[in-house]
């Protein structure tokens, strides 16, 4: 706030200060700028969430202990739940949440299927729901169910499932043959289920409720979730998602709104010439340091 006082020279810091606080930038409002990017009869509904990490966690408001993978230890931040729209190409985020258990007590799949029911309602029609293992439990998997929609997940390999006529497995001892097989997820129904192999030493198992997916139908559909970790990587790196250390709930989320606003300019504009994310960002101080160059400020006739 002070840095945007000082360029653009007219406006003070409390004016600035003042609306941050104020404003109440939310999903509804990036929805209106997202809508017209997005085919809601096709494509993926990807969902995730990330940690939008604060040096000074302990001063500002809603920030909290998160395990880092990244980082492998727990770090002082804010929980950022988003759901991305993508065809294969586009990274197009259409809401958002951020996790807030301290205020309202809702958890991160409560958050996941409010997202739903208001995709729903915008009268999206995807292909499918793409999400992690984390996300695949059987309230979330029969919410997705309930809209009618198509879901594709990893299942962890203590998930008990029952291939008919035998009884109840953990799902790493599952016979799987390459095209996959049909049993019943406990607490769901029936699911169809592939292994793939991730390395040498780990298997994972892939599952949607669409039966009449082919082992490749699952496979490749699954492998459109890693848009969302492209879009995370690009918010963090181009936006300044975690650059604001300013104390107030409000302008931490409002900082966050604007982050992913600039984000969706940045890929509205790869949609439209070509350019990546982050020649977008450097073109802009390109910019600056040409107009620099042509009038600095400070000279070398010291010598």
């Amino acid at each position: 706030m002070t840095a945007m006082a000082e360029l653009t020279g007219n406006m003070a810091h409390d004016k600035i200060n003042r609306w941050a606080k104020e404003a109440r930038l939310t999903s509804g409002i990036l929805w209106e700028y997202t809508e017209g990017l997005v085919d809601r009869n096709s494509g993926y509904l990807i969902c995730d969430d990330m940690i939008i990490e604060k040096d000074r966690g302990k001063g500002i408001e809603l920030t909290s202990k998160h395990f880092s993978p990244s980082d492998g230890k727990y770090v002082n931040g804010l929980n950022l739940v988003s759901i991305l729209w993508s065809d294969g190409e586009k990274h197009i985020p259409v809401t958002f949440r951020v996790h807030t258990p301290q205020l309202d007590g809702k958890n991160k799949n409560n958050r996941f299927q409010d997202m739903l029911k208001q995709l729903h309602q915008r009268q999206f029609s995807p292909k499918a729901v793409l999400m992690d293992s984390w996300y695949a439990t059987v309230d979330n998997l029969k919410a997705i169910n309930s809209l009618g929609w198509v879901w594709i997940t990893e299942l962890k390999k203590n998930r008990i499932v029952v291939p008919e006529p035998h009884q109840p497995i953990n799902l790493e001892k599952l016979d799987i043959p390459s095209q996959g097989v049909i049993v019943h997820l406990r607490g769901y129904g029936q699911v169809k289920i592939i292994k793939r192999v991730v390395s040498k030493d780990h298997l994972g198992y892939l599952a949607t409720n669409d039966l009449s997916f082919s082992a490749d139908d699952i496979a490749k559909g699954y492998a459109e979730r890693w848009k969302i970790e492209e879009y995370h990587r690009g918010l963090k790196q181009t936006t300044g998602i975690e650059e604001c250390q300013a104390r107030a709930a409000r302008i931490q989320k409002n900082h966050i709104f604007c982050s992913i606003l600039a984000f969706t300019a940045l890929e509205a504009k790869r949609i439209e010439d070509g350019l990546s994310w982050y020649q977008s960002k450097y073109q802009i101080v390109k910019d600056a340091i040409r107009h620099y160059l042509k009038s600095p400020t400070i000279s070398f006739d010291f010598a």
